[in-house]
Order: C-alpha cells, then sequence, then structure tokens
C-alpha cells in the first residue's frame, strides 16, 4: 500500500472509531476485511490511527472537523506532511481538496 492508501485506510478506521466504535475492535475487523493488506500495512495504519487518537484535538483545530478525513488532514499539517501527496485521489489515495478544505484549519507556527 502507498503511504496515501494507508492514509484513507486510516480514514475509514477514524470515521467508525467517531461513530463510537472501539479503535482496536475496528482495526481488527478492517484487517480481516482487507486481506490484501500485509503486516506492515496493518501496522502502519494501527499506528496512525493512535497517535490521531492520542493528538485529537491538535488533528481536529489543524484539520477543521471530527470527521476521519478532517482529523487526517490534520495530522498532515501537524507532521509537516505534503497534504497533496496524500490526498491525491490517484489510486486508492483520499479524494483530492476542496477549497474549503485547502483553506479550513489552521498551521502551526
Amino acid at each position: 500500500m502507498t503511504p496515501a492508501a494507508r492514509a484513507a485506510a486510516a480514514i475509514e478506521v477514524l470515521d467508525a472509531v467517531q461513530a463510537g466504535q472501539p479503535a482496536e475492535q475496528v482495526l481488527t475487523t478492517w484487517g480481516r476485511k482487507n486481506r490484501f493488506a500485509g503486516s506492515g500495512d496493518r501496522a502502519a495504519i494501527r499506528d496512525i490511527v493512535f497517535e490521531v487518537l492520542r493528538c485529537l484535538r491538535s488533528c481536529a483545530w489543524l484539520g477543521g472537523g471530527e470527521t476521519g478525513r478532517a482529523l487526517i488532514l490534520g495530522w498532515c499539517r501537524m507532521r509537516g506532511a505534503p497534504e497533496d501527496a496524500v490526498f491525491s485521489g490517484l489510486g486508492h489515495a483520499p479524494t483530492v481538496l476542496s477549497p474549503e478544505e485547502a483553506a479550513e484549519g489552521r498551521y502551526m507556527a
């Protein structure tokens, strides 16, 4: 999986967690439904999800919301990762950021 595809999977997991499901259970179910993902991919997705959950308020503030997509956008901004590379819409990557999403949120100085 590409890093962008891992981010897309993390968005899916975070949406379920934000809906009230336990993170570990969602990750296990996701891994069973997506057998194509190797152990390295599953570990990377787990690491992203738990880092976002540890920094939930910061990711939500930087991403402009509490959806999985906004949280991953905030996570990218927090880490200084190029948003355009993650939200490229190519292959299994999340769709391109809307102008509102690109302008929303706050950047750390």
